[in-house]
């Protein structure tokens, strides 16, 4: 079961990482928990205030300016992403990324995710930190 998980991050594709992510932190007070290089070339940084934790990235392809800045996605946190994975395949719960998805190079041990889309098209990620 999904429900009543523990908040993971919310993802926001910029841009300017730069900017915003100084932005957040100078007006908004975030740290930076750790910032990254996905395969593709995309730039990322996580940044938290207090219990808020957001993933800022910027693709290598500019996103275009309507955009820009606005919320990509809601993440929760997956102890068991392949159990999370097959739950949702299970109830049929649309699945907008290719399967469960991996990238290594984020935190120590990589990260491996996959996204549902609500009914109106919001995305929902569930990610399991290695």
């Amino acid at each position: 079961m999904i429900k009543n998980r523990k908040h993971g991050h919310i993802g926001i594709a910029t841009n300017d990482l730069e900017a915003d992510a100084r932005w957040y932190q100078d007006v908004l007070g975030f740290g930076l928990m750790g910032g990254f290089q996905a395969p593709d070339g995309t730039s990322v940084k996580f940044m938290k205030n207090k219990d808020v934790v957001i993933e800022m990235y910027q693709p290598v392809e500019p996103i275009p300016q309507e955009v820009s800045g606005k919320i990509d996605h809601y993440a929760f946190d997956s102890q068991d992403i392949e159990a999370d994975h097959a739950y949702c395949v299970e109830k049929g719960y649309r699945i907008t990324t290719d399967g469960i998805e991996e990238i290594p190079t984020f935190w120590e041990k990589g990260v491996r995710f996959f996204k549902i889309a609500s009914p109106t098209g919001e995305e929902m990620e569930f990610c399991q930190i290695l």
